[in-house]
């Protein structure tokens, strides 16, 4: 009776499919799986691929699944234990299984408002959305649903539409201004199977942006509210404090390929130049930085001269190189610079 319980649970029809990717998650991927379990109004389901974990991640879900029919454990072909195939690779796995209407990102470490996914899916029914996304709360500690978002949440609630020029415009690396890659998006299922949208695998950062870049250049209808239901963690286990050069180089690989046949217009072409010279800058630094973590000054010296716009992002880093001599530790400090997806 019981079995068959969940394999009717597991046949009903699904609203919507949360897509979870999870590497070194114990800590936190207990709340954020009961806040997408916790959702109303809505029928939902959890794939979650755990990526090569070693930290207790998968006695969690063991546990967690074993009495909650709405938690998918989705296998991610060619992961070892302490061996991730990284978060692109694990969305694509947990896409591939989805039954869900539309498509939630959660990632393993973040949190979710009750109303969230209901709020959205109304606000995508009234405005003919294809991907909606809502105001990202950060956090480091504990979460306040009430806290400042990354966008101004204003008077009144309010929405804005978001082109594709103007999305690729906005997620430069070493800009000022909100990163809308850092949103968390729902997706329309049909619209991502129809033309058969996947995440690039070989991508370790900003998996999420390219992603939406896709939809966008498919002509989806990106809507965004200043409506705050999604708790973005941010602290030294996130990818977003780790950027590394080879991370930065195949997202700038990923983008060059979309670029050869999803930039059509003048002005995306042209926001596209601006996105892939930031990602150089960005290149230029993580160079120097790696050259300075191996006491190969001049080196340094040299390549950030080939590229003056990276010098004022280069001071801090440079200081703190200097400062491991005295025992501190190098962290690489492109804070806020780039969309990133799993946490």
């Amino acid at each position: 009776m019981a079995n068959q319980i969940v394999a009717d649970a597991r046949m009903a029809p699904v609203d919507v499919s949360f897509l979870m990717a999870a590497h070194n998650a114990a800590p936190w991927i207990e709340a954020a799986i009961r806040a997408a379990l916790d959702q109303t109004g809505v029928t939902i389901e959890i794939l979650v691929v755990d990526d090569g974990s070693v930290d207790g991640t998968a006695s969690v879900l063991a546990r967690l699944a074993a009495d909650e029919p709405r938690i998918r454990r989705i296998p991610l072909d060619g992961v070892r234990a302490g061996a991730p195939r990284g978060p692109s690779a694990a969305r694509n796995a947990a896409l591939g299984a989805a039954r869900g209407r539309w498509l939630a990102i959660l990632d393993a470490d973040d949190l979710i408002v009750p109303d969230r996914t209901r709020t959205l899916l109304d606000l995508a029914a009234a405005t003919d959305a294809d991907v909606i996304a809502d105001n990202p709360i950060p956090f480091a500690g504990g979460f306040d649903p009430g806290g400042a978002g990354m966008l101004e949440r204003g008077r009144e609630p309010y929405l804005f539409t978001v082109a594709l020029a103007q999305y690729l415009s906005c997620n430069r690396m070493l800009t000022p201004g909100v990163k809308l890659g850092y949103l968390k998006p729902m997706l329309r299922a049909d619209l991502v199977r129809r033309h058969g949208l996947r995440y690039a695998d070989e991508v370790r950062i900003g998996e999420d942006f390219l992603f939406c870049v896709a939809a966008l250049a498919a002509g989806a209808r990106f809507v965004v509210s200043s409506y705050a239901g999604y708790g973005y963690r941010r602290g030294p286990a996130s990818l977003s404090h780790r950027l590394r050069l080879a991370d930065i180089q195949r997202l700038d690989a990923a983008f060059a390929d979309w670029a050869v046949q999803g930039a059509r217009s003048a002005e995306i072409r042209q926001a596209a130049r601006a996105y892939r010279d930031s990602l150089a800058t960005a290149q230029i630094i993580a160079r120097v930085i790696e050259a300075a973590q191996g006491g190969r000054w001049l080196r340094g010296a040299g390549l950030a001269l080939a590229r003056p716009r990276a010098w004022r992002f280069l001071t801090g880093s440079l200081m703190a190189a200097a400062g491991k001599r005295l025992g501190r530790r190098l962290r690489p400090t492109l804070a806020g610079a780039l969309p990133v997806g799993q946490g």
